[in-house]
């Protein structure tokens, strides 16, 4: 018996088994013959990793519909790697700029040039996260979602400002899936920039379009250069909440060389008290939120203290507060601090 001559569920298991990576790495394995490719697109498809290169490459090749037809059919994992202004100079308002990258002279790409191309780049950037979100949200079967988004690429970038490249707008609309279970957003290398005149209110907040997934969610992990504890009040109250994993960063820390060392997440909206008033709102509202969950496992808010930059973690569950090793992950046992 050849392969092929197995049943089709017990095909669909090995594809599984094998995994996404294993046909991405090299897309011929996609080629065997006709049976085999439906099976394998499949699987192909099911964890889809998209950094901002590829995504261009997707919506720009001529088979893009068929291509995201078969996404929006497969995907269960959706990861987003966006790099701040990655590959800017293969966009045609950016060729001038290369002399002056050359030269290093900031004030090129600080002037009025610089901010068409940076503005062309975000524009084209959002236009086609956009595009993949109204097909995302069509998905019956995705679970997990995570956007990470990081500080600009740029050969100048040890001189320059952090530039701003996300649209609120953009982020909401991949918000808007209804089947999500898992949510992971790291976004501190860019403010939500809000792009159309009802997104400028006070309320033009992020924190309310999570806040309204966390009936459905079970894992939620956060780290955002704005938020507040909105994100934490479900729209309706319940006692029974799936959600049993939950970590907010507040410490922006070791996201990029341009943002100082003591650098924490700032409140949605107007300042209003500064980050010990942030960090006191999130975790009490934290502890109200872990009365609504069923069956609670794991609940933080994340800091860090100076002068050492020592990561530290507010256990909600236990009360206490428990310090973590350089490099570990949020979820890590970490020490107890003793009162």
């Amino acid at each position: 018996m050849t392969i092929l001559q197995l049943p089709t569920e017990t095909l669909i298991q090995i594809f599984d088994y094998v995994g996404s990576s294993y046909f991405r790495s090299d897309l011929s394995r996609l080629t065997v013959c006709k049976q085999w490719n439906e099976l394998a697109r499949t699987a192909c498809f099911r964890d889809f990793y998209v950094p901002q290169e590829t995504l261009r490459r997707l919506l720009s090749s001529p088979y893009a519909e068929s291509s995201l037809a078969l996404v929006k059919d497969s995907v269960e994992t959706l990861d987003l790697d966006l790099k701040g202004f990655e590959y800017w100079d293969s966009n045609p308002l950016s060729r001038h700029d290369l002399q002056a990258v050359n030269v290093l002279n900031v004030s090129t790409w600080n002037g009025a040039h610089g901010r068409a191309v940076r503005a062309a780049w975000t524009t084209e950037l959002n236009n086609d996260l956009l595009y993949l979100a109204t097909i995302i949200k069509q998905s019956r079967k995705l679970r997990i979602l995570r956007i990470q988004a990081t500080s600009e690429l740029h050969p100048l970038l040890h001189l320059l400002e952090r530039r701003d490249y996300l649209f609120l707008s953009t982020i909401r609309a991949f918000l808007s899936a209804s089947s999500l279970t898992s949510l992971e957003l790291d976004l501190c290398g860019t403010q939500l920039i809000p792009h159309q005149s009802q997104e400028h209110g006070e309320r033009s907040h992020v924190c309310t379009s999570i806040a309204a997934l966390l009936t459905t969610l079970r894992r939620l992990r956060l780290r955002m250069r704005s938020i507040c504890a909105d994100v934490l009040k479900p729209r309706q109250h319940s006692t029974n909440l799936r959600l049993n994993e939950m970590l907010i960063n507040l410490s922006l820390s070791n996201e990029s060389p341009l943002t100082t060392s003591a650098a924490h997440a700032t409140c949605c909206g107007p300042p209003s008290g500064g980050f010990l008033h942030l960090k006191a709102n999130m975790e009490k509202q934290a502890q109200v939120l872990v009365a609504q969950m069923e069956a609670p496992k794991i609940v933080r808010i994340l800091t860090h203290a100076l002068p050492n930059i020592e990561m530290r973690a507010f256990d909600v569950l236990t009360g206490r507060n428990v310090t973590l090793s350089e490099g570990v992950e949020w979820d890590d046992d970490g020490e107890a601090i003793e009162d």
